[in-house]
């Protein structure tokens, strides 16, 4: 590994696909070792925090979302960490309000943190069939509204071409995938 290079792996992908998991794999893995870092999903805490909102996915509340996911991963970033592992990535809202059809707001949110998507060293796109859906009190969505998020995450790094990697298997196998990535520090 280039001692100068930081290597940033954020887990993206629709709702109840492992994400979270992973990472909290990672932090009982890895506790203690300083030069990781781990950026807890924004999107959840926002909610939590905002039980009121009905328009989830919409430009605006998306807006504020990816804003609050930028600072966490800027803090990480500051933090002098040489692995950074984040439960989603500023591009999760730009997907969803994408995947409502409006493309323009999509787009302007893109713009937006079009400069820091470099900062990321892979997305790795969870895929929804290794794992079965279960709703919380923040996670509202039906199946069907789950799959059509998973193709809209497949749509844009088609059309936007940024390089992402599907992971699938099972949480063992995906461990492992993730592990060649960073090279187990």
């Amino acid at each position: 590994m280039n001692k100068d290079k930081i290597i940033k792996i954020a887990f993206v992908g629709t709702s109840s696909t492992g994400k979270t998991t992973l990472l909290w794999e990672y932090k009982k893995k890895m506790s203690g070792n300083r030069s990781i870092v781990f950026v807890h999903e924004a999107a959840r805490d926002f909610f939590k925090e905002n039980p009121h909102i009905t328009e989830r996915f919409a430009k605006e509340i998306q807006g504020q979302v990816q804003s609050a996911v930028l600072a966490r991963e800027q803090e990480a970033h500051n933090s002098g960490a040489r692995v950074i592992i984040c439960d989603r990535s500023v591009i999760d809202a730009v997907v969803y309000v994408r995947s409502t059809g409006d493309r323009k707001g999509a787009k302007e949110l893109l713009e937006k943190v079009k400069f820091w998507i470099p900062t990321y060293t892979k997305f790795l796109l969870l895929n929804p069939v290794d794992v079965k859906y279960e709703k919380d009190e923040v996670r509202q969505e039906d199946e069907n509204t789950r799959q059509a998020f998973h193709k809209a995450f497949l749509e844009f790094f088609k059309e936007t071409r940024i390089p992402y990697e599907l992971l699938s298997g099972s949480i063992e196998q995906r461990i492992k995938r993730v592990d060649r990535l960073i090279g187990m520090i």
